[in-house]
């Protein structure tokens, strides 16, 4: 029997906005990862694997993605696995792109899936004969998903969600997956009776980390075209098929254990910084910096992890401590500290700053007497003399910062100014001239900015063609309809404003309105948290800022209802107070004297009709404080007096609670 060939799917695209404004110009599978591409680390591990040819589903900047590939070692003649690019426009989830996939009928067997940000030093081979077995044995069984065990601790585990995988150990059969979020802490987990019932052995493993990469039988992409409710791998993929008594498929999972490997997915900034410690470190060898991959550069190894080019400059009196890379031509000045991060190509370190647990990418300039705390620094970026940013920062493309300024923790800066609409922000290109950029250079930007990378990522109109775009959004004339195409987002966003107007102007009742856009949802395939983030925002721009505390009453009595019907867990009002925070933060028809008072009246309001428990608000603010989530500091101060007053609730009804046992037992003592 001939042998088929292994092919593998790779999703370039993530759909969040994790990594913005990091990913604004570039996607983010190419941002560099040790001076290297993410996406080159993917295709190597894949190319070990024994993979004849890689698709790459993409959508954002498809141009600079197909660019690369062509001046890759992949595009050469000695290359030994195909690398080929499809462009899939209208995606706006993971189960889009692989529903493009399944139409395009370029897969026909078994096949690899993984990100484009998968880091991994193993052949897939035994996992794939161990796939195969299974199929065999059972018919039903569809995927193997590679799952590496850790510590519950470890760095890589997600600071967010926490999993917990239920294993039959005889067969490595997946039997159910839980994943909740860490806060608020979950006392218990829900799971199916039958996952306990119906096997001898059952194991229960929260030491796991998902890996993103898994060997999928066509099948896979059937059920996705299938169900359009699958729109992410784990949480509606996964736990939809296992939940299922009518699908009957299977999934097994293969545990990397001990030293069998090292598999990680760069799925946020936190796990880019773990992997990054974990390859210099060498604890993912051979993948090391003075092993070289592709065409980047050969770094040798010297003491303390340290790894540097021939061409760096290192000036006399400069210090470069434990675990640092330093790309080719940089130059690190004299009285200079840098420990636990990257350097790119060409950067420059004045005198008496100091670098901490940061990434700096390629040509990046730092001043003197600057300090900046564990954060990543984009292509080109600027800082000027005695300049602070603090941990957690995310600085884009070509900005300049400074002098003499302090730049607050968790803060994202981009040389795009941001303009939300309909929930979902929308980057626009400063167009302006060139006095008003030199102005803009030579100023911070300090604003906090969050951007939506599944549909942000391109620029907007200009000027005349955003114009036309609000004539639309207010119901213009046919002819001038089309002289702007809407995408199937923005056609979304502008029959939910439609019909969240009409009920405002006609008094309709909430019930109605709720019919209508449920209909809106099921004819434009949005999933419940696209809703969320959309049906809230909407509804918040309804009220009249001019007299917020009787306006967030009236509005937010009414339309209640229909924002409860995508409230369903504590999950979920987590993400109701991230969306507000963000729309309070950047709404920009929203002054900063009123955003405070509005931010606490809305939470306020909503805690009042239910559809926030006091326990999620006090997770939430203990998170913003904990985790380093991008909150505006002044929202979340702004807050504290209704947290400290829902802490004090808790604590007289426990102190209630206890006094009206007491009486209790006096009153039985008595009898």
């Amino acid at each position: 029997e001939e042998k088929e060939e292994l092919k593998a799917v790779v999703l370039a695209d993530s759909f969040d906005e994790l990594f913005q404004p990091l990913s604004l110009n570039k996607p983010r599978c190419l941002l560099p990862l040790c001076n290297v591409p993410m996406l080159e680390h993917s295709l190597e591990f894949l190319a070990l694997s024994g993979v004849v040819e890689a698709i790459i589903v993409c959508k954002a900047h498809a141009e600079k993605l197909v660019a690369y590939i062509k001046q890759s070692q992949w595009a050469r003649g000695h290359s030994q696995m195909k690398v080929v690019v499809r462009v899939v426009r209208q995606a706006t989830t993971i189960g889009d792109a692989i529903r493009a996939i399944d139409d395009s009928s370029a897969i026909m067997s078994d096949f690899i899936l993984c990100t484009g940000v998968v880091i991994s030093n193993i052949n897939l081979a035994r996992m794939v004969a161990v796939h195969m077995a299974n199929k065999k044995r059972d018919s039903n069984h569809i995927m193997t998903v590679l799952l590496q065990e850790t510590t519950a601790v470890h760095r890589r585990q997600d600071k967010c969600d926490e999993s917990v995988y239920f294993i039959e150990p005889s067969s490595s059969r997946l039997l159910a997956l839980n994943s909740h979020a860490l806060l608020p802490k979950a006392k218990s987990i829900a799971i199916q009776p039958h996952v306990i019932t119906d096997y001898p052995e059952v194991e229960m493993r929260a030491d796991l980390i998902d890996t993103s990469i898994s060997i999928c039988s066509p099948d896979v992409l059937a059920l996705f075209t299938e169900n359009f409710d699958y729109h992410t791998m784990r949480r509606d993929f996964i736990h939809g098929i296992l939940e299922s008594d009518i699908l009957g498929k299977t999934i097994y999972a293969h545990v990397l254990a001990g030293r069998g490997g090292y598999a990680a997915s760069v799925i946020d900034t936190a796990a880019y910084d773990a992997i990054s410690r974990d390859i210099i470190g060498r604890w993912a060898y051979p993948l090391c910096p003075d092993n070289g991959l592709g065409d980047g550069p050969v770094y040798s190894y010297n003491r303390g992890a340290v790894y540097k080019v021939p061409s760096v400059r290192l000036d006399r009196q400069s210090r470069v401590e434990r675990h640092v890379i330093l790309g080719a031509s940089s130059h690190v000045s004299n009285f200079t500290s840098i420990s636990d991060s990257v350097l790119g190509a060409r950067c420059f370190i004045g005198e008496q700053s100091v670098i901490r647990g940061s990434y700096l990418f390629n040509d990046t300039k730092v001043g003197k007497s600057s300090l900046i705390e564990q954060s990543i620094l984009g292509e080109r970026v600027t800082i000027l003399d005695n300049v602070t940013i603090e941990r957690g920062c995310l600085i884009g493309d070509d900005v300049t910062i400074g002098p003499n300024i302090r730049i607050p923790a968790f803060t994202r800066l981009a040389r795009r100014k941001l303009r939300r609409k309909a929930g979902s922000p929308e980057i626009m290109q400063d167009d302006s001239d060139e006095e008003e950029e030199e102005e803009e250079e030579d100023s911070a930007w300090t604003e906090s900015v969050q951007y939506n990378e599944a549909s942000s990522e391109a620029p907007a109109p200009d000027s005349d063609e955003q114009e036309l775009f609000d004539k639309q959004a207010i119901g213009a004339e046919e002819h001038e309809q089309d002289l702007v195409k809407l995408s199937p987002q923005e056609e979304f966003e502008r029959e939910l404003y439609l019909t969240v107007k009409r009920a405002c102007d006609e008094n309709l009742s909430a019930s109605k309105s709720a019919l209508e856009i449920k209909s809106l949802r099921m004819s434009y395939h949005r999933d419940l948290d696209d809703m969320r983030v959309s049906v809230a925002q909407e509804i918040f721009r309804t009220i009249d800022l001019r007299s917020i505390s009787d306006s967030t009453v009236k509005v937010l009595r009414k339309w209640a209802p229909v924002i409860k019907d995508y409230v369903s867990d504590g999950r979920d009002q987590l993400d109701l107070m991230d969306i507000i925070e963000r729309y309070c933060a950047l709404e920009s028809d929203i002054d900063s004297g009123t955003r405070c008072r509005l931010f606490v009246r809305i939470v306020y309001m909503l805690y009042q009709l239910d559809l926030l428990e006091d326990v999620a608000v006090i997770a939430w603010h203990n998170r913003a404080h904990k985790a380093g989530t991008n909150v505006d500091p002044s929202l979340l101060q702004a807050l504290q007096p209704v947290v400290d007053g829902l802490n004090e609730s808790d604590d007289s009804d426990e102190d209630d609670s206890e006094e009206d046992e007491d009486i209790d037992e006096d009153d039985d003592e008595s009898e």
